[in-house]
């Protein structure tokens, strides 16, 4: 039941209330009026949703491409494309009778038919489907069986009640009747759903999974048990999704491992690469690594495993020397990022890279390793994950110049540039002079020499930043110490009383 304006109403029934004659929409004290032992829960239309992705994902085992078809409380559905499957399973209908036994093993009432258009299938699952109990299964007419569905079968929800006013019941009502008018007396969408049930306007499936040209999946006819046995299975399919990515020079950077259980349970595990890579033995180490951590529970077996590339970009081959060398190769620490994040978890190992930015302290970040859309991370001092210690790991990466072409290497820059500048209390002859001395962590300078101003402009696009711009200076104190030491805000244009900030020392 749920709580409406009009108070406590039936949300959904089972089998025994249907037949009691109760309806969906009526009040629960009518209901146990005629009912004295009704029992009502109350509704959870989240769980409800929750319950149908599982289901639909748990389809996955005979089509990849399945999606959750939410519909009146008690008649939700799951679409499948079944296109190219059929055969794999000696049929469509050995196809749908497997498909119902599974899902009715589960406990749920479950109808289903197979048709060359979507809308003419969902129709029959709900109107037609329910005389069949191993399912509707057509393979070339389309115009006689949904001429005999009602007009609910279009999808068309309050509009079908408008029809019925006009005496159209059936969909072979609407047959006869000029497109132009229908669409003018009863909108667009009743002619887009006539033509998408004909097959004369396409209608494209949105699955739960993103459709994906590489993947690689095996079938058993006795479940697996063993951890060792699923292992093997991964690199079965490692192999055989490496050759695809080969293939169309491809390298992977993220890839999900599907275990469908007898049960209908589905056990989803995924991983990044810090770099492309198409390796089968380093993606089957991964995932065992994966496997043993994970702690799944098997249950009564697994029957389907599934190696699907979710990202991917280009990877080129490269010629190996001829000669033995003891240089690191080039993928050797990508690998080792990968092993660790395995390891230590996607959220405790970070990389250094670059970003788009002039500012000092925003020119570098740390990055998970979760990919190429992997978001940057700015620096904030010692690199720390929530929950516990990051590892940072640097790569072969060369870090950007702060200013002037990437390839260059900047010699004005310090070699410690601090995480965040540090206050500072500065003297200068003039106030846009260099300054003459300066306190910094409770110390006093005096400045020997001075270089500079270097200025840096605000990003003023950006609001979390401050808008004064910067007057860099490199200087070097009577010991012999340098530093690097910035003034904020230009004086009598931004402002009457510029802040001084050590930035970084040599």
């Amino acid at each position: 039941m749920h709580t409406t304006t009009g108070g406590e109403r039936l949300y959904a029934l089972n089998a025994a209330a249907s037949t009691a004659g109760l309806r969906r929409g009526q009040a629960v004290a009518d209901a146990k009026s005629l009912e004295p032992g009704l029992q009502v829960e109350s509704a959870s239309p989240a769980l409800d949703k929750r319950l149908l992705q599982a289901l639909a994902r748990a389809c996955g085992r005979w089509s990849p491409w399945t999606a959750p078809d939410p519909g009146l409380p008690g008649e939700d559905g799951i679409l499948l494309d079944i296109t190219g499957c059929a055969r794999l399973f000696g049929g469509e209908e050995k196809l749908v009778t497997a498909t119902l036994e599974a899902v009715r093993e589960q406990g749920y009432i479950a109808y289903a038919a197979a048709a060359p258009t979507l809308g003419l299938a969902w129709g029959l699952a709900r109107y037609a489907a329910r005389r069949e109990s191993s399912g509707f299964i057509l393979t070339d007419t389309v115009s006689e069986p949904l001429n005999a569905l009602p007009v609910e079968a279009l999808r068309i929800g309050a509009m079908a009640e408008q029809l019925r006013r006009f005496g159209l019941k059936r969909v072979g009502d609407l047959a006869g009747l000029p497109r132009a008018s229908l669409a003018r007396r009863f909108g667009r969408e009743l002619v887009s759903r006539l033509d998408q049930a004909r097959g004369l306007d396409e209608e494209v499936l949105s699955p739960l999974q993103p459709r994906t040209h590489y993947r690689a999946r095996l079938r058993f006819p006795e479940a697996l048990l063993l951890l060792d046995s699923i292992k093997q299975t991964v690199r079965e399919t490692a192999n055989t999704l490496c050759e695809q990515l080969d293939a169309h020079g491809q390298g992977l950077r993220r890839a999900e491992l599907n275990l469908y259980r007898v049960d209908g349970k589905v056990l989803l595990l995924s991983l990044g690469t810090a770099a492309p890579a198409r390796d089968p033995a380093h993606i089957t180490r991964l995932f065992s690594e994966k496997l043993d951590r994970a702690e799944i529970d098997i249950g009564f077996g697994i029957d389907v495993v599934e190696l699907r590339a979710s990202e991917t970009t280009a990877l080129n081959t490269h010629q190996s020397g001829l000669l033995d060398s003891d240089e690191m190769a080039p993928d050797t620490m990508a690998r080792l990022t990968d092993r660790l994040v395995v390891r230590l978890g996607d959220d405790q190992v970070q990389r250094a890279a670059r970003r788009e930015s002039h500012i000092p302290e925003r020119a570098a970040g740390w990055r998970q390793n979760s990919g190429p859309g992997s978001a940057i991370v700015p620096h904030a001092g010692t690199a720390r994950a929530p929950g516990g210690t990051a590892l940072a790991v640097r790569d072969n990466t060369p870090v950007p110049a702060l200013t002037g072409p990437e390839s260059e290497v900047d010699p004005d820059r310090p070699l410690l540039i601090l995480a965040r500048p540090e206050p500072a209390q500065a003297v200068a002859e003039i106030p846009d002079g260099p300054p003459r001395s300066f306190i910094w962590r409770r110390v006093r300078h005096l400045v020997h020499r001075a270089e500079g101003p270097e200025r840096l402009a605000p990003e003023w696009w950006r609001d979390q930043l401050s808008p004064r711009s910067r007057d860099y200076f490199r200087v070097e104190t009577r010991e012999g110490r340098r530093f690097w030491l910035y003034r904020e805000g230009l004086f009598g244009l931004e402002t009457t009383s510029p802040e001084w900030f050590v930035h970084g020392a040599s």
